[in-house]
């Protein structure tokens, strides 16, 4: 009875996401000072979230994709060179003297795949073993691709703190994901299945806390508006689509099935946007955050249009 609560609480709250992100971001901005002080929850908090989306990844699914290795060359291409390169330029033009926000939007599109591309993957009808694969894959590798992205562009402009960065993804990605692989592993899947319905709603929260907290730590150092971010909310929308466009462009360019398009899609346009929000505000100044913010706002909300835009409906209808 409380567990089938729970599940529909869950789905509710999937459905909310469009509008629970954008709540967090008012809800920090508001508040400032009064929640920014609680910014030392946010690592155990996104270290709960990793470790909610790692329990349902099974390892036998993740070494059978590996026999079919075009689709995680395509993404790591599209995702880690293609993508980053693109932002980088595209900051450079509109953004030339504004170095903060250059490098908010590198890092932006520097940090690992999102845990939600699973959630999506599942509603557009992807290939599930493939896109929990490129999560896996991709959270593994990035303590040491995104600072190795963010200095290869920034390093020569502003200091890195790659170590910082490193341990930090370590502590709030990789070490939760191991555990939660392991738990699955060992218990042949049967622990995931108990507590994996009230561990769900209590992860958006987490989410939702994040957000909060780092959304009231940019507000203590903005003290009034600037038409510049009006610019940078039209950049970071653009830039998040094209790599939505990249993902299921490529893979049809390619002929994969529509299931690899859709897991190609969703891994190459959701970004762990909140890590990115974590390591803004720990290793650069406040600024550098605002890209990433705007990005939480319109995050999942361009996810839902970029699957009516960019995927056959009649594909989706069959699922």
């Amino acid at each position: 009875m409380i567990e089938n609560f729970f599940i529909k609480f869950n789905k509710t709250l999937e459905k909310g996401m469009p509008l629970l992100t954008p709540t967090g971001v008012i809800i920090g901005l508001l508040l400032g000072n009064r929640v920014a002080h609680l910014a030392p929850a946010v690592t155990v908090l996104f270290a709960f979230m990793t470790l909610t989306g790692a329990l349902s990844i099974n390892a036998k699914d993740f070494i059978a994709v590996f026999k079919k290795p075009l689709p995680i060359v395509l993404f790591l291409f599209c995702f880690h060179i293609l993508m980053p390169i693109i932002a980088y330029f595209s900051a450079k033009i509109f953004f030339s003297n504004d170095e903060a926000l250059i490098t908010g939007i590198v890092l932006l599109f520097a940090i690992p795949t999102a845990v939600a591309g699973s959630i999506w993957s599942t509603i557009h009808n992807g290939n599930m073993s493939l896109t929990i694969t490129l999560i896996l894959l991709d959270t593994i590798l990035a303590p040491f691709l995104t600072p190795f992205i963010v200095s290869v562009f920034m390093g020569k402009v502003i200091k890195i703190n790659a170590l910082g960065m490193f341990i930090s993804l370590v502590w709030m990605v990789v070490i939760p994901s191991i555990i939660g692989i392991c738990i699955n592993q060992f218990s042949k899947g049967k622990i995931p299945k108990k507590i994996l319905p009230y561990c769900k709603p209590f992860s958006k929260f987490a989410l939702l806390f994040v957000i909060i907290i780092n959304s009231g730590r940019i507000r203590t150092s903005i003290h009034e508006f600037e038409t510049i971010f009006i610019l940078v909310t039209f950049v970071a929308l653009f830039l998040s689509f094209t790599s939505f466009a990249l993902g299921a462009g490529c893979g049809r360019l390619l002929k994969l099935p529509h299931k690899d398009c859709v897991s190609l899609m969703y891994g190459s346009g959701l970004r762990n946007i909140s890590a990115a929000l974590v390591l803004a505000l720990t290793y650069f100044e406040p600024r550098c955050g605002i890209p990433i913010v705007i990005g939480i706002v319109f995050q999942q909300t361009l996810a839902a249009i970029s699957g009516i835009i960019l995927l056959p409906q009649k594909a989706n209808s069959s699922h």
